[in-house]
């Protein structure tokens, strides 16, 4: 059997034996010395608190709550079915999903080039190239005017684009209010 470092001494331990512990607690190994930034945090018993149950009954109960709210909706409120897909007849509109709409939404303004590779392209390089334009070394967002504005424009178009795109299309990719009851009707 290979050995592993894992004891507090450092020496070897045979992974066939007992696992290492420190203090009671299974580790699965000890590196000796310094962390490479910073001290070592040593916790304080007082302010240790248990996975389970503090943590995981959190999460259980936050995503017992979201399945009933989402349970309640579906309840409540009719999806906009139609018949079963036809793969012959193309339906009017033909609609991208939610998080495609927007693009969808440039494509019917734009030529594909500039809609499809230009725009998102040049989105993706700015915001890969925002850390280096705006240096400011404080982290509240009143000293980031660049990136926040920068950020917070980007999200108001794409927003803006998919709502429109998502609701106010409809057949022949016209403009139609979402309360107009015209689904499955073409």
């Amino acid at each position: 059997m290979s050995d592993v470092t894992g004891s507090d001494d450092g020496t070897p331990v045979d992974i066939g034996t007992k696992p290492p512990t420190i203090d009671g607690r299974r580790v699965l190994g000890i590196v000796p010395g310094l962390p490479a930034a910073g001290e070592r945090k040593e916790p304080q018993k007082d302010k240790l608190v248990m996975v389970w149950p503090h943590l995981l009954v959190r999460h259980a109960v936050a995503a017992m709550a979201i399945i009933f709210v989402v349970l309640v909706l579906a309840v409540l409120f009719d999806a906009p079915l139609t018949e079963v897909a036809n793969p012959t007849v193309t339906p009017n509109p033909e609609k991208a999903p939610w998080y495609f709409a927007g693009l969808q939404e440039l494509l019917a303004h734009f030529h594909p080039l500039i809609a499809g590779v230009l725009i998102p392209g040049s989105i993706l390089i700015g915001l890969a190239v925002l850390p280096y334009i705006d240096r400011s070394l404080f982290i509240q967002a009143r000293h980031r005017r660049v990136a926040v504005t920068t950020f917070t424009t980007f999200v108001v178009i794409m927003v803006s684009l998919t709502i429109v795109g998502f609701a106010f299309r409809g057949p022949n990719w016209g403009w139609v209010w979402p309360w107009l009851d015209w689904h499955g009707k073409f």
